[in-house]
């Protein structure tokens, strides 16, 4: 890659680092959100955003597509929340803890429902029509080349309800899930423990870690290595950009922690319906990953004690 190409490449990260910024145009609550186009989605008097006829019938068909990638899931009521920052590795640790166990659950992710949407997009003419903002369109005409992933923010809150759907509907069936989420919300954590556990499920945590520079640099090396084969003809969707605003408050926990290693604790140890909670750090790239903390129980409402313990 020339001097002049790389140059290029870092200008615009910071051109998209800056319109993610609260009040740019690829902010999640910006003017072109799918969630505020008002031919898609009304606002309810408490606030909420509900999809309009045609749109209902997209999310109608993106949902029964996707459920339909998991024929095998069983109805064991078993649910394993996966939490963690940006970067941290979580879909190595799930693929290493559930090996051949995977196609049992219905994996719950909302990144994929962006792909979905975006896609879908692109291919009914809207991405270009409805979503874009004008500021991408003049860059665009100015010869800056821009991708979906990076308005992935745009069909954020979207991609969340559809996932919010899939999770429900699964565990209204007695499905395994897998969700798969930062968790920042150590509040919110509870609740879903409580919810799940309240319809007889057993829940696993897993909370995957790194520190706030790695998940950084992470993040910023993913989008790149995506957006140079974006370039090179590969994916069209290119890379999703997380906002460096979103990545830092992740790590706004008591004693510089990360709030979902906050959320994760506190839910393993106030969620009776908790039956294993791991913990698994990487401190710096290059480095291995460690198992810190593996916590059992033996029985709904028992005590969370150490796994070694039970082996023994």
């Amino acid at each position: 890659m020339t001097g002049e190409d790389s140059s290029a490449i870092v200008a615009h990260r910071e051109t998209v680092r800056e319109w993610s910024r609260a009040g740019g145009p690829l902010s999640p609550a910006g003017a072109c959100a799918t969630v505020n186009n008002p031919d898609w989605f009304i606002r309810t008097p408490d606030g909420r955003r509900r999809p309009l006829l045609k749109r209902k019938a997209l999310h109608d068909r993106l949902v029964s597509a996707y459920r339909g990638e998991f024929p095998e899931a069983r109805a064991e009521r078993r649910a394993v929340i996966l939490a963690g920052p940006p970067g941290a590795g979580k879909s190595t640790v799930l693929a290493d803890v559930l090996g051949a166990d995977r196609g049992a659950c219905i994996t719950v992710d909302p990144d994929e429902f962006t792909c979905a949407l975006l896609s879908e997009a692109m291919k009914d003419g809207s991405y270009h029509r409805s979503i874009v903002p004008p500021e991408v369109i003049a860059a665009e005409a100015a010869g800056e080349r821009f991708f979906p992933l990076e308005l992935a923010s745009l069909v954020h809150e979207e991609s969340s309800q559809l996932a919010i759907r899939v999770r429900n509907d699964a565990v209204r069936e007695g499905l395994n899930v897998v969700i798969d989420t930062v968790l920042s919300s150590p509040e919110k954590a509870v609740e879903l423990g409580q919810r799940l556990g309240s319809v007889g499920y057993s829940v696993e945590v897993i909370d995957v870690e790194v520190p706030f520079e790695l998940s950084k640099s992470r993040i910023a090396d993913r989008w790149q290595q995506s957006y140079e084969r974006a370039l090179a003809g590969g994916d069209q969707l290119g890379g999703r950009w997380v906002p460096s605003e979103y990545a830092r408050s992740v790590y706004a926990g008591p004693d510089g922690r990360s709030l979902p290693e906050v959320a994760a604790e506190q839910l393993a140890h106030t969620g009776p319906t908790v039956m294993r909670y791991r913990r698994y750090s990487t401190p710096a790239e290059g480095e291995p990953r460690t198992l810190d903390v593996d916590k059992s129980r033996t029985a709904f409402g028992g005590p969370l004690i150490d796994t070694a313990l039970l082996q023994e």
